[in-house]
């Protein structure tokens, strides 16, 4: 393992994609990868989201992580990122306008519970996982907080992810699913307060 990162840290820096694996099974090994990445953040944590676990539970080789990262905090963000995406493939798009917030709030909370490996790395392990994988969880956050086009969008984003967090970091037996009620209305009230 030492002789693989010394000699990796020899090599120039390539371009984001240059250099890259490309056909059907190097996407397996990413997909791997990132899939057994989500899981050991959401078991264990960044901290414990070792290269050497995250190889063994892909079924790749260290070479292999490697070829596709150059290192494990840009494979937590993509990890992040793809976990992202698959949160708002739960959301459907019809729930995404100002009507169907109380729709859009249950198909996220449902996905989250489904899910609780992706809900973690989301919005608990997103935020300690160092400053790059912290950087894109705000740069998501800003983006969600910009799709509610209102002045409130920020603090709307910022407050459901908290008590979503919170949940998450407490725990309880009814996973982040009792929170609907609570969400709503810290998502509607806003808007009645305007009236």
């Amino acid at each position: 393992m030492q002789y693989l990162s010394q000699r990796l840290a020899r090599e120039p820096a390539k371009e984001p994609e240059e250099g890259r694996p490309a056909g059907a099974l190097a996407v397996s090994q990413r997909q791997r990868i990132l899939a057994a990445t989500e899981q050991l953040i959401g078991e264990r944590g960044c901290a414990g989201a070792s290269i050497e676990a995250i190889v063994k539970a892909a079924g790749v080789s260290s070479v292999t992580f490697y070829e596709h990262f150059d290192s494990k905090d840009e494979c937590f963000v993509a990890a992040f990122e793809r976990a992202v995406e698959g949160l708002r493939e739960a959301v459907p798009a019809e729930a995404r306008g100002r009507d169907g917030v109380r729709d859009l709030l249950a198909a996220l909370l449902t996905a989250l519970d489904a899910d609780p490996a992706r809900a973690r790395l989301c919005f608990v392990e997103a935020q300690k996982g160092g400053p790059l994988l912290r950087g894109r969880y705000d740069e998501v956050l800003d983006a969600v907080a910009a799709e509610i086009d209102d002045p409130l969008g920020p603090a709307i984003a910022g407050g459901v992810a908290w008590l979503i967090r919170e949940r998450l970091e407490q725990g309880g037996g009814d996973g982040v699913a009792g929170l609907l009620a609570q969400l709503t209305e810290t998502v509607l009230d806003p808007y009645f307060a305007h009236a």
